[in-house]
C-alpha cells in the first residue's frame, strides 16, 4: 500500500435521527465523500491523497466533520460548496487552512468548548 502526502477522513458515523447530537451522515457526508473523491482524481491526486471515510470523529455537533492528516486538523460544517476549497489544500501541507473559506471552520479547543457548544445551539 502506498503512503499518501494527505488523508482527509470524514465522519459517516450514523445516529438516531433523534439524538441532539446529530450525526455527519444524517448531514450528508455519504455523498460529499463521493464528491470530494471524483474532484480529487479530477485533479490528478490519486497518488498523493487518499479520501476516505471515518467512524465517528465526536464532532457531529458541528456538522460534517473531517480530520486532514499528517496536518492534525479537524474540520467542521463542511458541505458540498466547499469541494474545490478541500481538494485545493489538499495539495500541500497546511493548505487546507490556508484557504479563507475553510480556515474559520477549524475545530480548536476554544471553539467546542462547553461555552462554545452553547452558543452554537443557540444559533
Amino acid at each position: 500500500m502506498p503512503f499518501r502526502e494527505r488523508y482527509l477522513w470524514v465522519c459517516t458515523n450514523r445516529r438516531a435521527d433523534d439524538n441532539p447530537r446529530g450525526s455527519c451522515a444524517g448531514k450528508g457526508s455519504e455523498a460529499l465523500i463521493e464528491e470530494l473523491k471524483r474532484a480529487s482524481r479530477t485533479a490528478g491526486q490519486g497518488a498523493r491523497v487518499r479520501i476516505m471515510s471515518s467512524s465517528c470523529i465526536d464532532h457531529c455537533e458541528h456538522g460534517i466533520t473531517a480530520a486532514v492528516m499528517p496536518d492534525g486538523v479537524l474540520l467542521g460544517q463542511l458541505n458540498a460548496g466547499d469541494v474545490p476549497a478541500l481538494v485545493r489544500g489538499l495539495e500541500t501541507a497546511g493548505g487546507v487552512l490556508a484557504e479563507s473559506s475553510l480556515a474559520p471552520r477549524q475545530l480548536t479547543a476554544e471553539n467546542t468548548s462547553p461555552e462554545a457548544l452553547a452558543r452554537l445551539r443557540r444559533g
